[in-house]
């Protein structure tokens, strides 16, 4: 991913001011900060992390645990090893992808240089305090390792444009390698990189100084042939039950949306100003403090290959998509969130001083509040309904999870062996993703509550339901009205409104 005529001239440092020490003074506190909030995250696991270590820890292969499931194997097996080392804990598996963070702001900062001291000390403020990067490095999935191989692949390509010797080319292939193994959608950024890889080169009359990195690119993807097979069982078997075909206009607006990290004011206001930022930094020729802004009618030579890998990645994502019928969820805006925090940093330098600098303090202080806000919040209430069940539960008693959805994140807190059934299939431990929703429409909810009624006989049933599982709510609910049908039913645990809310109830034999 050449950055064309990125080193326009030699960035002139000056010995800053005393108002320059502060400014350098405060950045310093604000990564310091970042940091370290990359490593708070005091809400219990919800599915998608307790999926995460279930897969890892469970008794199924985990090749046979990923064709129903739908990633490929990389995260898995480095949270597995992490957890070999450091435990189970929340706080453990999490602190993984903390690491993943920190090594993102590392690597962008060495991306950055390319394009100056200053703008890359911008770029790494912007970072630190990014509520997208710090919510996805307090979580325990693969988003924040996305995030590091796509800013440490930019800066990689760089170096083998600039010497394309042996040693950058290696780290290009296995930094590609890596990322065809822990996301698909790496894969079409992987061919964005390419392709501008390639124009870039035409522009300047020398096709032939992008066959190398092209090749290394091709290397390193090649090597997801040996992931084929269990490739397309996923294709064939899984997808996105929960969610309709996503529209380009969709995505566009979702992304925006995830850069400011939150649906409130806070971050919907952040995701406007970041927006402002990249398009100045994308367009931008001249800087607002030398002459009026000029803006070009094309990307800005300098940063024309991360903003057309921007555009081809999201795009062909987007057609893909949509041919398949796929839904997008804000998490997967990680393929191009660095490049779009480097156009922010552009557009912060174009604006100059004073306002560039208003304009920072303005992003940072929206980032670490939004970001504040949201560590604060519970994502999910299956610690407190495992607690509530772990108080009364008896041997004897069954533990019903409607849909299956909500049982990894309680199955993750639950202290009893107590039978355990969830709807449509499996016991709660994980999800089977497979013909998920074919599966569902096959299990007759009525039929499973009167079989787990008659498992149970003088036992208790615990139900753990889950609502806005819009597609199958309606078994769920037919499922809870025909075990209050043949037993009493006591609500113990109600719904509160977080992401991954559930509601608790007990079916006693009389």
């Amino acid at each position: 991913m050449n950055t064309e005529n990125a080193s326009e001239a030699p960035e002139q440092n000056p010995q800053p001011g005393r108002a320059g020490n502060i400014l350098i003074a405060l950045g310093c506190a604000v990564v310091v900060v970042g940091v370290v909030l990359r490593f708070v995250a005091p809400s219990p696991l919800w599915l998608d992390e307790a999926l995460s270590v279930h897969i890892t820890q469970g008794q199924m292969p985990l090749t046979d645990a990923l064709r129903q499931d739908g990633h490929p194997a990389l995260y898995y097996l480095l949270l597995g090893w992490w957890i070999d080392l450091f435990g189970e804990s929340d706080v453990a598996v999490r602190s993984l992808s903390g690491v993943f963070g920190l090594l993102t702001l590392i690597s962008l900062g060495a991306a950055g240089r390319r394009y100056g001291r200053t703008l890359a000390g911008t770029l790494v403020v912007i970072a630190a305090s990014s509520p997208f990067l710090i919510g996805y490095s307090v979580e325990a999935r693969m988003y924040s390792l996305v995030t590091l191989l796509v800013a440490s692949g930019f800066w990689a390509l760089q170096r083998a444009w600039d010497r394309p010797n042996f040693a950058n080319l290696t780290l290009v292939a296995v930094l590609a390698a890596l990322a065809v193994h822990t996301h698909y959608w790496l894969t079409l950024m992987i061919v964005a990189a390419a392709l501008t890889t390639i124009e870039a080169a035409r522009r300047r009359g020398e096709i032939g100084k992008a066959v190398r990195p092209v090749a290394a690119l091709a290397v390193g993807s090649a090597t997801l042939v040996i992931w084929l097979p269990i490739l397309f069982a996923q294709l064939a078997h899984t997808g996105t039950p929960w969610a309709t075909r996503a529209r380009p206009a969709e995505i566009f607006i979702e992304t925006l949306q995830a850069l400011g990290g939150s649906t409130r004011f806070e971050g919907e206001a952040l995701g406007l100003a970041l927006s402002v930022l990249i398009l100045i930094g994308a367009f931008a020729i001249a800087p607002l403090s030398a002459v009026p802004m000029t803006l070009s009618a094309r990307f800005e030579n300098s940063v024309a290959a991360p903003a057309a890998a921007i555009i081809i990645g999201l795009g062909l994502a987007t057609g893909i998509g949509f041919a398949a019928g796929s839904g997008f969820e804000p998490r997967y805006a990680s393929i191009v969130t660095p490049l779009l925090l480097l156009l922010a940093a552009r557009g912060i330098q174009m604006l100059g001083k004073p306002v560039g600098t208003v304009a920072l303090v303005a992003i940072v202080v929206l980032g670490l509040a939004v970001s504040t806000d949201n560590l604060r919040r519970d994502r999910s209430q299956g610690q407190e309904a495992a607690e509530w069940i772990n108080g009364a539960v008896a041997a004897g008693d069954i533990v019903l999870f409607c849909p299956d959805q909500v049982g990894p994140a309680t199955v993750r807190y639950l202290n009893t062996d107590v039978e355990r059934r969830a709807y449509p299939t499996g016991d709660g431990y994980v999800v089977d993703w497979r013909d998920y929703l074919e599966t569902a429409a096959s299990i007759d909810p009525v039929q499973f509550a009167r079989a787990a009624s008659t498992a149970t006989g003088d036992g208790t049933i615990w139900l753990v339901q889950g609502t806005g599982y819009h597609l199958i709510d309606p078994s769920c609910a037919l499922l809870a009205a025909e075990l209050s049908n043949l037993r009493p039913m006591e609500g113990c645990v109600p719904f509160r409104p977080v992401f991954e809310h559930m509601s608790v109830f007990r079916f006693p034999a009389s």
